[in-house]
């Protein structure tokens, strides 16, 4: 399975879900970075709170299986999940 963070560079590198490929939904290039996914490959993709995720899943239509993480990476790390990248407090 990849975990696609569609969230931006920055927000990632506060924070993100182990493994997880980011690809900024803002990015020109975001369509074109989303299809060189292996169409067979199961993908589980979010954002911080489930908006810009919901938007991708149109573009994502061709890939075989697709999970949303519909509440996001906030509720996440909310449910105590692990995350990787994030400074400790």
């Amino acid at each position: 399975m990849v975990v696609l963070d569609v969230r931006t560079a920055d927000e990632f590198k506060a924070g993100h879900i182990a493994g997880a490929k980011n690809v900024d939904f803002f990015d020109d290039n975001f369509t074109k970075e989303v299809a060189k996914l292996d169409p067979a490959t199961p993908i589980l993709v979010h954002c911080a709170g489930g908006g810009r995720s919901g938007q991708s899943l149109p573009m994502l239509k061709d890939l075989k299986t697709v999970y949303h993480l519909k509440d996001g990476f906030k509720a996440w790390e909310k449910a105590g999940k692990p995350v990787e990248g994030a400074e400790k407090k």
